[in-house]
């Protein structure tokens, strides 16, 4: 499903969009604001891994 959400914040327009980019990943996602684009991806697995943390 392709999703497209817009609104204004602080005079400049915000773009969301989900289902048209990385369909292999879990989850996409990108955010335009002017000539910007940033596109945020995530993976998960069903079981987490031994030995693997993410604390400093």
């Amino acid at each position: 499903m392709h999703t497209i959400v817009k609104t204004e914040i602080d005079g400049r327009t915000i773009i969301v969009e989900t289902g048209k980019l990385a369909k292999q990943a879990d989850g996409s996602v990108t955010v335009r604001c002017g000539d910007s684009i940033v596109l945020v991806t995530a993976c998960v697995a069903n079981e987490p891994k031994e030995g693997i943390d993410f604390s400093l």
